[in-house]
């Protein structure tokens, strides 16, 4: 595989990773928080750390394989489990939405986000990112697509790495902007919370629905070519 292909299949990850309301409901509600300016980009530098570290894998899984053929073999049949999982996902996403008039659930944890402290939020942010069904399958396919691209360790090492800051840019961009401190920037914080929280099941369903046809896509172009 070529540097552009790669580079070409990586975006709509990326895309897909970064698209994550539950991680970003969170760090806006520690934003909002006693202590957001010093616990938000603790919890934010935890969720991308992890991200790395999953894209590392899947690079170093992907530059390890001894013939093209079997890492060719390797990405259709990755790409065909997520179609379907994406898939499914975004049915199951549909179903569990809040009906007309309902009130959409606010997650527990959110209440004691109020009093976190910077090392809760770090381990917050390790929670949500090992525990994200979504966003690690997308990791470890990124890494593998840089790793089979064989190129010079150096660039494939930052390659990772705007990967994994490109799938944090939802905590990345709040984070940075809550540093001015603006209460104008404090009320958008909040409406943003209540936005994603209300409209978390059809963001999901529309994700995972373009994340099913995009990996579709892609089986597709691999079994004709």
């Amino acid at each position: 595989m070529t540097v552009m292909n790669a580079l070409n299949q990586l975006l709509p990850l990326a895309v897909g990773i970064a698209v994550s309301p539950l991680p970003i409901v969170a760090v806006v509600a520690i934003l909002l928080s006693a202590r957001g300016r010093t616990a938000a980009p603790a919890y934010t530098g935890a969720f991308a750390l992890v991200t790395l570290g999953f894209v590392a894998i899947g690079a170093a899984s992907g530059g390890s394989a001894s013939a093209a053929a079997g890492r060719t073999t390797v990405m259709l049949v990755l790409a065909s489990l997520l179609t379907a999982g994406f898939a499914v996902l975004s049915v199951l996403s549909w179903h569990a939405r809040p009906r007309a008039g309902a009130v959409p659930k606010t997650p527990g944890w959110l209440a004691a986000v109020d009093t976190i402290t910077p090392v809760r939020a770090a381990g917050l942010g390790l929670l949500m990112a090992v525990t994200n069904a979504k966003n690690i399958p997308l990791e470890l396919k990124g890494g593998a697509l840089i790793g089979s691209a064989h190129t010079q360790p150096l660039i494939a090492a930052a390659v990772c790495v705007a990967l994994a800051v490109v799938g944090s840019i939802g905590l990345i961009v709040p984070t940075v902007l809550a540093g001015t401190g603006s209460a104008r920037m404090t009320r958008a914080l909040g409406h943003v919370k209540v936005g994603l929280i209300t409209h978390n099941a059809a963001i999901m369903t529309v994700l995972f629905a373009i994340l099913a046809i995009n990996e579709g896509a892609h089986v597709v172009q691999q079994v004709a070519a």
